[in-house]
């Protein structure tokens, strides 16, 4: 038997996501059982991390998509075949939920890996990263079909359904703030040309990949320049950018469902466009990180890796939720990140539009990186 192993990520639940198709379309190309491992995950209910938590979100079944899988709790005490790429996946290292960093060496070869029609001569393969770009949109519709979410997350989504969407069309909207986290590159959406230029000066100045723990969100970033008071003026010309970008659809009664991690973007949004719904969640204070963020003093890195922290359970389940919520949708106005990876690679291109920064600020980016390119 050969295998592709779909780790847990450090990371959010795009990089879940995006690790766990790669890793699905890896095994389909080259006839493997996917493991999908994500006992580690921040997502994880059992604090003690011995139990894998894919189950607790998606229908347990035998295959996706045509591929057999593998995602109980037996993953932990699973007899891996040797030789095992990348070799830093020791069996000690597979037994355990830690998460091992990666190097932008070993993240281009997974990714050539991944997109290419090499089937690699190692009878195990593992992988715990963002995986880019994604499989084509026909696979990806394939693996959506089949990976559904359980009971109560559907039955959750559905009640929402019915009390703001209806018979209406619905279209998403995503748009990641950070509130307080550093976002990269995307810091070109939210800031104003003064502050992105000092804010890309400082991203290039730090290693992301480095050794050890740091940042205030245990992400290796330097501190964000987004959603300081002298931005707002800038965040609120994103914001009409975005309704104005909704209302070129031009679809009749369509209802805009805005998917968030700020809430203070969230009331912006209602004043450019009143008809936008968003579903409640837990607020978080202004600036005091995404709400999918673990607790950072809970981290723990030695030896064996990285060990994560979690995430309280309320705030799981309605992520999942909105996961949901996002694929029923007919379209989908978005900016670069994760959490709509599925849901903007599933959905044909005419139904999809990929929200810019300003002239300006793209300009800004280009410039900064090709001064900068050298630093790390």
């Amino acid at each position: 038997m050969r295998y592709v192993v779909a780790r847990n990520c450090y990371g959010g639940i795009g990089d879940h996501l995006s690790c766990l198709v790669g890793a699905w379309w890896l095994a389909k190309r080259t006839n493997r059982t996917l493991v999908v491992d994500w006992r580690g995950s921040r997502f994880n209910p059992d604090p003690s991390m011995e139990s894998n938590c894919f189950f607790s979100y998606f229908r347990a079944r035998r295959s996706i998509g045509g591929v057999e899988i593998i995602a109980d709790n037996s993953v932990g005490s699973f007899d891996y075949p040797i030789p095992v790429w990348p070799k830093k996946w020791t069996a000690s290292a597979l037994a355990s939920p830690n998460h091992l960093n990666h190097d932008n060496a070993e993240i281009a070869q997974a990714n050539k890996l991944v997109t290419s029609e090499i089937d690699p001569l190692q009878p195990t393969v593992v992988l715990n990263q963002w995986l880019d770009p994604p499989p084509p949109r026909e696979a990806i519709r394939i693996f959506l079909h089949d990976l559904t979410p359980v009971e109560s997350i559907a039955d959750e989504a559905q009640r929402f359904w019915d009390a703001h969407i209806g018979t209406a069309p619905a279209f998403a909207i995503h748009i990641r703030h950070g509130n307080g986290e550093n976002l990269g590159s995307r810091a070109a959406y939210w800031l104003g040309p003064v502050a992105l230029t000092k804010q890309l000066i400082i991203n290039a100045r730090n290693d992301v990949h480095k050794r050890g723990i740091s940042g205030r969100f245990s992400d290796n970033m330097p501190p964000s320049l987004i959603g300081a008071r002298d931005q707002v003026i800038y965040e609120r010309r994103f914001c009409r950018t975005v309704a104005e970008a909704f209302y070129s659809l031009a679809v009749p009664n369509a209802v805009p469902i805005l998917f968030s991690d700020a809430a203070h973007i969230v009331e912006l949004m209602r004043e450019v466009l009143p008809t936008v719904v968003a579903k409640p969640k837990r607020d978080v204070k202004r600036g005091q990180g995404p709400l999918h963020q673990i607790n950072a003093a809970f981290v723990r890195q030695n030896s064996n890796g990285i060990r994560s922290g979690t995430i309280s359970d309320d705030i799981v389940f309605d992520m999942f939720v909105e996961l949901e919520l996002m694929r029923r949708c007919s379209g989908l106005v978005f900016m670069d990140s994760g959490f709509s990876l599925l849901t903007r690679t599933s959905l044909d291109e005419n139904r999809l539009i990929r929200l810019k920064p300003t002239l300006i600020n793209r300009l800004i980016s280009r410039v900064v990186g090709r001064m900068t390119g050298g630093l790390n």
